[in-house]
């Protein structure tokens, strides 16, 4: 069976447009020329159809599939949907979609996908309103895309993508930037004259294209006075908020309790804790503070870091330990006494990984088709598997 992942990255504007080619060519991928003699080729191009058939039985592969079947089912329609959105841009695709970061950037977000989708469907919200979801710290927002094409608009008036590598509005990203292309498409206002511009000028404007609006905003989650202007800006009373966290780097899992806890108008709230903090808080001899619950840093920060998909650090069943420390102080953190919380263990990670942790909590009253899914033992749960 032909990769139609690798088959995309070699097309050319033709096949992505559904049509055929039988021309060997080379390729300019992220810097490095590759022969397509070395390639497998073909003479047509994948259609949807097939494209969504390779996804699903990448995804039937994971065993979360059989805890969330129908969310499993719908993820591959969904991504393919981005596909046909950037058709005709296959530079940009390329760049968007790896098929290991995708799946894996959906695996691990799907309980939290679940809860959420549950909890708009349930939810008989006011005349009027619409819910806002907050997704902090996003990188390149698939989580927040994945559930706009989900979601019911008629439910979300927009996602916010939260993260300080961001450009600022309506400037040209830099390299060290993250593109927001993908979002947009791009912004001509201030360069119409740039020869690099007008060449951009055939991208469609995807703003427009979304099912519910993705709006970027720049914001160093560190900085409390720009927590405190996203919070003037965001937390309004023009409807519930659900915030969404996930692979929230160090502290920053800090920053997303105390953003629920501070603010009555987030509804619902997830988290996904990502690495530890670093040993510089535990150097400074500092206490974390979180509303009425206090810990050492030392409990929780711990030297170490990824080089070149190799872990330089302290053995992972001593890496394990710190971070279900971790976690369990992020929940015990999570003191709204208006709201039901739970952490759940669920086996996103395998061979090794030990970042299974997820936290919800709900200012009541409780949605119960969530609540009845977050309560329930399965054998994916809580860290059983075959």
């Amino acid at each position: 069976m032909i990769d139609p992942l690798a088959l995309d990255r070699e097309c050319s504007d033709e096949i992505f447009n559904g049509q055929n080619s039988t021309t060997p060519r080379s390729t300019k991928m992220d810097g490095n020329t590759e022969d397509e003699s070395n390639e497998k080729s073909t003479s047509t191009c994948w259609t949807d159809d097939e494209f969504e058939s390779f996804l699903r039985k990448e995804l039937q592969k994971d065993p979360l599939s059989k805890e969330y079947p129908d969310l499993f089912a719908a993820a591959p329609k969904l991504i393919c949907k981005w596909r046909q959105r950037y058709r005709g841009n296959p530079s940009l695709w390329k760049r968007l979609f790896q098929k290991d970061r995708v799946m894996k950037e959906f695996i691990e977000a799907s309980p939290i996908i679940d809860s959420v989708q549950r909890l708009v469907i349930s939810t008989e919200l006011k005349k009027g309103e619409k819910f806002t979801i907050i997704d902090l710290a996003c990188g390149r927002g698939y989580l927040s895309m994945l559930l706009s094409e989900l979601l019911p608009p008629e439910k979300v008036d927009k996602f916010v993508l939260v993260d300080k590598q961001w450009p600022m509005h309506k400037t040209t990203p830099e390299p060290h930037h993250i593109s927001w292309t993908h979002i947009y498409g791009p912004f001509l206002e201030n360069n119409e004259n740039s020869e690099e511009d007008n060449d951009q000028s055939t991208i469609p404007c995807y703003y427009e294209t979304w099912p519910i609006r993705l709006n970027t905003s720049k914001v160093n989650l560190k900085s409390s006075k720009e927590i405190k202007n996203m919070e003037r800006r965001l937390f309004t009373d023009k409807g519930p908020i659900i915030l969404v966290a996930i692979h929230l780097c160090g502290t920053l899992s800090l920053k997303a309790v105390d953003l629920f806890n501070n603010n009555p108008e987030i509804r619902f709230f997830c988290l996904k804790p990502c690495c530890l903090p670093g040993m510089i808080h535990a150097k400074r001899d500092e206490i974390f503070h979180l509303g009425e619950h206090s810990f050492d840093s030392k409990l929780v920060c711990m030297a170490g870091k990824w080089k070149k998909k190799l872990w330089k650090g302290p053995h992972r069943t001593t890496t394990k330990a710190y971070f279900q420390r971790w976690a369990d102080n992020l929940f015990l953190g999570m003191n709204d006494t208006e709201a039901s919380k739970i952490k759940k263990t669920i086996m996103v990670q395998h061979d090794g990984g030990h970042q299974n942790d997820f936290l919800f909590a709900e200012r009541l009253p409780e949605t119960a088709p969530v609540w009845d899914v977050l309560r329930r033992e399965e054998q994916f749960l809580d860290g059983e598997e075959d």
